[in-house]
């Protein structure tokens, strides 16, 4: 656990003892069961709400999207208007099609490349280090149905020492996860994609 949020759960943690027995005292509540009683309840309501505020904002830190050097391109355009999620799907030796739902990470370098932090025993990592296909859709926006698709991608695993290799040079990796056991990096190389919405015609991006 690092120093800061240490600190945080302390002061916290401090500030519910405070308020909940500022309560009782208040309410001039008696009696060990009573007491106990009202000094949990006061207790855990005052402790869940910020921590629930600081998971909130650590999540939106977590995936909150990068300035890229084509920012200005349709691809982001359309990519920051949704969440860091994908449905990628994989196909086995038998044809068989599993997908999934699964946060991303994009590259703060290169707009088309996505990273995935997954378990290296899952159906996707077998599915890719057999047949090196894969294809993917993001969510959709509620308000203007932009959403983003692809076929045309080049799927990687990466794992063992190269993973560090690559976190090294793409520190990003991280916010995915930084545990590394039993996990591997799922490297997406998007070649070309589809953005649709409600209000236009599709559109088709390439990447050279």
């Amino acid at each position: 656990m690092y120093a800061k949020r240490f600190i945080q759960l302390f002061l916290i943690f401090l500030l519910t003892i405070f308020i909940a027995m500022l309560v009782v005292s208040y309410l001039d509540i008696k009696g060990y069961f009573v007491q106990s009683l009202a000094l949990s309840v006061v207790g855990y309501i005052i402790l869940v709400i910020p921590l629930t505020i600081l998971t909130v904002l650590k999540q939106r830190k977590k995936f909150s999207k990068d300035g890229n050097s084509k920012s200005n391109s349709e691809f982001n355009n359309a990519l920051s208007k949704l969440d860091n999620i994908i449905v990628l799907s994989t196909v086995s030796e038998n044809n068989r099609v599993t997908s999934s739902v699964i946060t991303f990470k994009q590259s703060r370098t290169e707009d088309n490349i996505f990273y995935i932090m997954t378990d290296s025993k899952t159906n996707r990592v077998r599915n890719i280090i057999q047949n090196k296909a894969a294809a993917i859709t993001t969510w959709f926006d509620g308000k203007t149905g932009i959403r983003i698709s692809s076929n045309n991608i080049k799927p990687e695993i990466i794992e063992g020492n190269e993973m560090l290799t690559e976190m090294a040079i793409h520190p990003e990796i991280k916010e995915l996860s930084e545990d590394l056991k039993n996990n591997v990096i799922i490297k997406l190389t998007i070649h070309s994609a589809v953005i649709e919405s409600f209000q236009s015609s599709p559109l088709v991006v390439t990447f050279s």
